[in-house]
């Protein structure tokens, strides 16, 4: 009797994919401190969970704020499982890599360019450090695109030795 090969399990590995993404949804993701600009006091730290970090990334995209831009890697990795399900393994695999590309360059912009604080004027929200939430948001579609990789180099072999 023959194993089946681990890659045909396809659905269960896009399961993985989408149980980490729904982690870093859950857990802590980002950590942002309120900074009073004209007295550089700095005030509270709040550590955001990636749904909130979701939500308000939306809200950033209708204000043009360039760290808001990491929010697109959510419709490119669901774009990505997509392709992924249709067994088009190298279009899935470019969505992911730019998933991987925007949500990281995106989201770390939060360090240079200051957000807006809605409570206060005289205040901005600066992105002080990356959570485990972030991590494991970031790792659902560096998975999906390993996984990817490895189905390829499985079916060109197997096309091989044909």
């Amino acid at each position: 009797m023959r194993k089946t090969p681990f890659f045909k399990h396809r659905l269960f590995l896009l399961g993985v994919s989408l149980c980490l993404y729904t982690m870093g949804l859950i857990f802590p993701s980002l950590a942002f401190e309120i900074i009073n600009y004209k007295t550089l006091h700095s005030g509270v730290i709040i550590d955001m969970k990636g749904i909130e970090v979701t939500a308000w990334g939306i809200l950033g995209l209708l204000f043009l704020q360039i760290p808001a831009i990491g929010w697109l890697a959510n419709p490119l990795y669901w774009l990505s499982c997509v392709f992924f399900v249709k067994k088009k393994y190298q279009l899935s695999i470019a969505f992911t890599t730019t998933a991987i590309i925007v949500g990281f360059l995106g989201t770390i912009s939060a360090y240079w360019f200051a957000l807006p604080n809605g409570s206060s004027p005289d205040s901005q929200i600066l992105l002080t450090k990356l959570l485990p939430g972030f991590w494991l948001w970031l790792a659902a579609p560096t998975f999906l695109m390993i996984v990817d990789f490895i189905y390829l180099q499985y079916r060109s072999r197997a096309n091989v030795h044909e």
